[in-house]
């Protein structure tokens, strides 16, 4: 008997082990697309079968990170294990090229042992709004991907990848190309990148689009201001100006950091510029139109194999549409007409000319220096300055200032260059007060917004309405406003909460740059307020403007100051500029609402009895209202138009 239950008990040892076992490590034919070297990856996402989206954990000063997207589950991981023997991971086992499900609490420390050597690691979850994975491990000339990618700006790869939203939605459409973009961010060691898919694609809630820059940020530490200037370029109206979202960056697992991923400046069906056909000058070329389409930029430094175009005054434009090379059909015709068409517009600019808005758009060109002379841009009019020339709504050809590009220079960002500061007589440049855009020296050929600013009165005329009705309301009423973020400017706590978990992140991986040679001190700021008074239309009839005496201080090299410190600056220099506009500025007139007897911005009963009563002498009709309560028009306020009225509203009428 005793032999028999020894039997029995080894039996249900076993079957108890075989259990255990299956709870903790799965089968070996998981699917981890990235897992070609030895680590821990931990999955971004529950979606079955899904291969693409895996991270793996990284090292830094003796600790390990699992850097998860926000879309990650928040209790457990599912955790797959690269290495040749088992791991135990928070006391969970896992088999060699096996998964398991592995609980956790966010950024808090666990034991990690593989091959009897212990580690700590940690898992950390971000806050952005997304996350962008790229994979391909193939072998680039004894290099990994990122290295490739990194060895060369010239080098491109195809790639397999995901993106996934905060809610956890993954699209894995293919990679049609990736490669290194910017100038002088191209020397940073966070790297920016241009990435087009086969498909469009959605990020978060952006438009679907094929084409998308990663944009690093790499010194910008509060990772905001090229976001903010492009959302409130897109709030204002700003022709083209690019939506983007914050992601997570990871390629082939290696998580890079915190990016802002916006549409490319590029034409065509879902790009940017989706009603500008890249292909317009082969009609021109052909002789069977006489214009054509083109974007274009002011460019300081081209790379050797771009379509340039040098002006009669000096400026490089780098064609970004279209782009033709030595030898295409029409090369030199289509040069010749570009620069004869920015030449002639250039000429009108600066000789001041009556009928100016009929070769450039005044009012974009206005929005596009008020963008830049707001975050005191340190390339502003000089370089990364684009524009569209397209037929206007009457098939007039004209160009328009748009899109607006690269401001992590702005916003009270850089220090700027001594020496150019000197010869521009700037000695304010990192505070939010003084001019800049209208001074800034040209880096080939004359500045573009300076030269408007000094000669152009149809721009300097429009700038402090621009300002007073379309920057200010945006910055007053969208910026600072709280959690808003259904239009195209969120409010800023927004932008904070979708960085702050993810900044943690991105600053681990990539220390804030602390070399004084290009970012501005950021401990201290006297902050500039403005009260504004409002007439009942909204509009800015006074303002209070006080500048404190008393510094602010921050913190340094600190997310959470440096942010703050961006957006105190970004008030601070909206204060000043009102307090310089206003005097120039003149409330536009409101068209009037007939039937608007009271002012009050609708038509109800209540104007139908003003009406009456002014009749007998029982209410008055403020004078600024008159015309608006001879509803019938025929130059007198009768009982005719509060029965006009009321037969409105209970739809007699379709219209007053």
């Amino acid at each position: 008997m005793k032999k028999i239950l020894s039997i029995i008990l080894v039996v249900m040892m076993a079957v108890s082990l075989f259990s255990c076992a299956t709870l903790s490590s799965s089968a070996s034919n998981t699917t981890v697309t990235a897992a070609t070297t030895v680590g821990l990856y931990a999955h971004a996402t529950d979606t079955a079968n899904e291969s693409e989206a895996w991270v793996k954990w990284y090292e830094k000063d003796s600790t390990m990170y699992f850097f998860m997207p926000s879309s990650t589950n928040a209790e457990e991981l599912e955790i797959y294990n690269a290495y040749e023997s088992e791991a135990e991971v928070n006391s969970v086992t896992i088999a060699a090229n096996s998964t398991a499900q592995v609980p956790y609490k966010d950024n808090v420390k666990f034991n990690v042992t593989i091959d009897d050597k212990d580690y700590t690691a940690v898992v950390m979850r971000s806050s952005a709004e997304g996350a962008l994975f790229i994979n391909n491990t193939a072998d680039f000339d004894g290099m990994n991907l990122w290295d490739y990618l990194t060895d060369d700006k010239s080098n491109d790869a195809k790639a397999t990848g995901a993106v996934l939203d905060d809610n956890g939605n993954v699209d894995n459409t293919t990679v049609k190309k990736i490669k290194g973009r910017g100038n002088t961010s191209w020397d940073a060691d966070k790297k920016g990148f241009n990435v087009t898919y086969d498909d469009a694609i959605e990020v978060g809630t952006m438009q679907k689009c094929k084409k998308f820059s990663l944009i690093s940020n790499f010194q910008d530490a509060s990772l905001t201001r090229n976001r903010l200037l492009y959302d409130l370029a897109d709030e204002i109206g700003v022709p083209y100006a690019s939506d983007s979202r914050f992601v997570e960056f990871y390629v082939n697992g290696e998580y890079l950091g915190n990016y802002q991923m916006c549409e490319k400046v590029d034409v065509g069906k879902n790009t940017l510029i989706p009603d500008i056909d890249d292909e317009d000058y082969l009609n021109y070329v052909a002789g069977t139109q006489t214009a054509f389409e083109f974007v274009c930029e002011i460019d300081a430094g081209p790379d050797e194999d771009d379509f340039t175009v040098r002006t009669g005054n000096g400026n490089n434009l780098t064609m970004k549409a279209p782009e033709l090379a030595k030898g295409d059909e029409g090369y030199a015709k289509v040069q010749r007409f570009i620069k004869a068409k920015y030449d002639q517009m250039y000429t009108k600019l600066t000789q001041n000319a009556e009928n100016i808005n009929d070769y450039i758009d005044i009012e974009s060109l206005a929005q596009v220096y008020l963008i830049n002379e707001l975050g005191k841009n340190w390339d502003a009019g000089a370089g990364s300055f684009f524009f569209v020339y397209k037929p206007d709504e009457n098939g007039a050809y004209k160009f328009y200032a748009s899109p607006v590009w690269d401001y992590d220079n702005s916003l009270g960002n850089a220090q700027g260059v001594e020496g150019d500061l000197d010869r521009m007589g700037i000695d304010d440049y990192e505070e939010p007060t003084g001019w800049f855009a209208k001074y800034k020296n040209g880096y080939r050929g004359p500045n573009f917004l300076k030269e408007s600013i000094a000669n152009c009165d149809a721009l300097n005329d429009v700038i402090p309405t621009v300002w007073f009705e379309q920057f200010v309301p945006a910055i007053e009423n969208r910026l600072n406003g709280t959690n808003l973020s259904d239009t195209e400017l969120y409010s800023s706590d927004v932008y904070k909460n979708y960085l702050t978990k993810s900044a943690a992140m991105n600053f681990i991986r990539w220390d804030i740059i602390q070399e004084p040679q290009w970012i501005a001190d950021h401990t201290m700021l006297k902050q500039c307020h403005a009260v504004y008074e409002y007439n009942k239309h909204g509009q800015v009839v006074g303002i209070d403007y006080t500048q404190d005496s008393n510094y602010t201080f921050y913190d340094e090299y600190v997310f959470d100051a440096e942010y703050q410190y961006m957006i105190d600056w970004t008030n601070s220099r909206v204060a000043w500029m009102s307090s310089q506009y206003f005097s120039d500025y003149t409330p536009s007139e409101i068209p009037v609402l007939k039937g608007d007897a009271d002012g009050d911005g609708e038509v109800s009963v209540l104007d139908a009895s003003l009406i009456q009563l002014h009749l007998v002498d029982k209410k008055e009709i403020a004078d600024n209202c008159m015309e608006a309560a001879d509803v019938d028009g025929d130059g007198e306020v009768s009982v005719l138009d509060a029965s006009r009225i009321q037969l409105f509203l209970v739809g007699r009428f379709e219209e007053l």
